[in-house]
């Protein structure tokens, strides 16, 4: 019966006469190609088509070939599409840009799976098979998929929005209709279910034609089709690859950029994991010392995931994050030495200074040696002060400065390079740098603005005042003739400087009653700040162990937190910056211990 059927089928297909057939053999059969189609979807098979004029030779060691012959007629409806006619101009596109003469693997009704040019079969017959079998593979895994990658009809802009509001990366196909790969891609590989679904889910996915991309495509130096770009959210190139690849190679490009858009890599390592990690790959190490919190989720964020400090710490350092009570970022040798650190760093492009100080040598340890071994010179000092302030070596900086600028004439702060060291950086300054700017404080002001030059006063008046303690000893007497000068210079504030310093005093020698009973004082006669108050908490938390000190701290910050939840009720608004989960974690700590 079903041979009955079969030959009513190719009796009517014949009858049709949709395509100019060529039966060369028994394999070859007169179908079109939507009968070959009909067909092989019935039998579950593949269709082959021979495409163009192979030549009788071809097709005569195939038929001798017995194994191969029944191998092929087990799997395919084979066809013969004479690329002459108006069949075959319109079966052309079909064959997405490949030459012919060739014989083709195709799936029912349409994707191509498999193709081998005429001039190797003519050397190894044998290749039908493996194209052949490659192509049933690709064919039943593209049977399974429902899904295909899902470009969106959006601008880089609008992409860039999109991304930033969903919290995904870019990906951007620059495609051509007229380049084979491209059209590979876009059947093989988008159309994979695996694909799909992860470039979906990670990824707003563009398609451009490459026509209309050749700024990026400038830009990034793209020199063939496809090309692959994979942005992050704020638009920055993450990498990109080129040319046609296979959906595993496509699929770990996506797992890459996602890796990549999520920052430096930092290892919880211990120190002798970390040393002998370094040592193997022979890099550098950078330690990222964190206290938990907003500052260190913005730098993370913001810092850490731009894709030139990815690849730059990827690629010269094993990366390492603890937490700690002082945030820091540090960089050492490979044996663990310090080379160089900061307490912050402004933004991505400041990092990466700082990190190829380091591995240029001129780090603070390097400038360190040089100043130690002589160097001198305005560029090596300037460096190394720069250097120490970043470090929070603020007391060495300043006399760094000072030792620098004391060699010239106080004059010189009207120019503004010698300036702008003295009020960064001129703290403990000489009583002849103090004196001039008070007595020239109305040039100065003309020079740098009002409100720069009083600042600086301010400041100078302030670290003044903190110079008292020498030797584990507080100078009372000099610091009551301190406070003379303060009330005849009639510095505004003073009273303020004065509490502060005796404050800071009694920080370094560890009185800490005293220092209680004085941010008592302030705490009943001035607005306290939330990062003053969380700083008085963590030194009295972390020095000082007298139970009723640690009480009367936790109480502050206590009450601190109701005005929190009091102003957030009264708003109806919820302050994401505020400090309150650190002042509750602060105050369980100081009655916990």
């Amino acid at each position: 019966m079903k041979r009955y059927i079969f030959s009513f089928i190719i009796s009517m297909y014949i009858g049709c006469g949709l395509l100019v057939a060529q039966p060369v053999s028994s394999l070859f059969q007169p179908l079109s190609w939507e009968q070959a189609s009909m067909l092989a979807a019935r039998e579950n098979k593949l269709v082959m088509v021979q495409v163009g004029n192979v030549g009788k030779e071809v097709n005569q060691r195939i038929r001798k070939d017995e194994e191969l012959l029944n191998y092929l007629l087990r799997n395919v409806i084979a066809i013969h599409v004479d690329m002459e006619t108006p069949q075959g101009r319109a079966f052309e596109p079909r064959l997405m840009l490949y030459s012919y003469p060739a014989y083709a693997f195709f799936m029912p009704y349409g994707d191509l799976v498999g193709i081998v040019a005429l001039g190797e079969v003519k050397v190894h017959p044998e290749r039908l098979l493996e194209v052949l079998d490659e192509a049933k593979e690709l064919a039943r895994v593209k049977k399974r998929n429902s899904r295909s990658l899902k470009f969106v009809d959006i601008n880089l802009e609008g992409a860039k929005a999109w991304a930033a509001k969903e919290g995904k990366n870019i990906f951007i196909n620059i495609a051509n209709d007229t380049v084979q790969a491209s059209l590979l891609m876009d059947k093989n590989v988008f159309t994979l279910n695996p694909i799909a679904d992860y470039y979906n889910q990670h990824f707003i996915n563009l398609r451009m034609d490459a026509s209309f991309a050749l700024e990026l495509m400038q830009k990034y130096c793209i020199k063939e089709i496809p090309a692959y770009l994979y942005l992050n959210k704020d638009g920055k190139l993450l990498f990109h690859e080129e040319g046609i690849c296979s959906s595993e190679v496509f699929l770990k490009y996506g797992e890459e950029a996602l890796k990549k858009s999520q920052g430096i890599s930092l290892q919880d390592l211990s120190d002798v994991e970390m040393l002998e990690q370094a040592k193997n790959e022979g890099k550098f190490i950078f330690i990222d010392y964190y206290v938990e919190g907003r500052v260190h989720q913005e730098l993370v964020k913001k810092v850490f995931t731009d894709p030139e400090v990815v690849d730059f710490f990827a690629g010269h350092f094993i990366n390492v994050s603890r937490v700690n009570d002082n945030a820091c970022l540090v960089f050492a040798d490979g044996n663990g030495r310090e080379l160089h650190r900061v307490l912050e760093v402004k933004d991505a492009a400041d990092l990466l200074n700082e990190a190829r100080k380091v591995i240029s040598g001129r780090g603070l340890a390097g400038l360190s040696a040089r100043y130690s071994q002589g160097d001198c010179s305005a560029t090596t000092l300037e460096e190394y002060i720069v250097a120490l302030a970043r470090a929070g070596y603020i007391q060495a900086a300043s006399q760094m400065t000072m030792q620098y600028l004391n060699t010239m004439d106080p004059a010189c702060l009207e120019e503004k390079r010698y300036w702008d060291f003295f009020y960064k950086y001129g703290v403990n300054v000489e009583p002849s740098f103090f004196d001039y700017v008070l007595s020239n404080r109305d040039k100065l002001t003309g020079l740098y603005g009002k409100e720069t030059v009083q600042n600086k006063i301010s400041e100078l008046w302030i670290a003044g005042a903190e110079g008292f303690v020498k030797d584990n000893q507080f100078d009372e007497e000099g610091f009551k003739l301190y406070i003379k000068r303060l009330k005849k210079e009639k510095v505004e504030g003073w009273q303020s400087i004065v509490r502060n310093a005796r404050m800071n005093a009694a920080e370094k020698l560890g009185d800490w009653k005293t220092y209680i009973n004085l941010a008592e004082e302030k705490w009943n006669e001035e607005k306290i700040g939330d990062s003053e108050l969380y700083s008085w908490a963590l030194k009295i938390k972390n020095h000082c162990m007298d139970g009723n000190i640690r009480y009367k701290m936790a109480q502050w910050l206590a009450q601190r937190v109701i005005d929190i939840n009091k102003k957030e009720k009264l708003t109806g608004k919820i302050d994401l910056t505020s400090y309150r989960g650190f002042f509750e974690q602060l105050s369980n700590d100081l009655l916990k211990e």
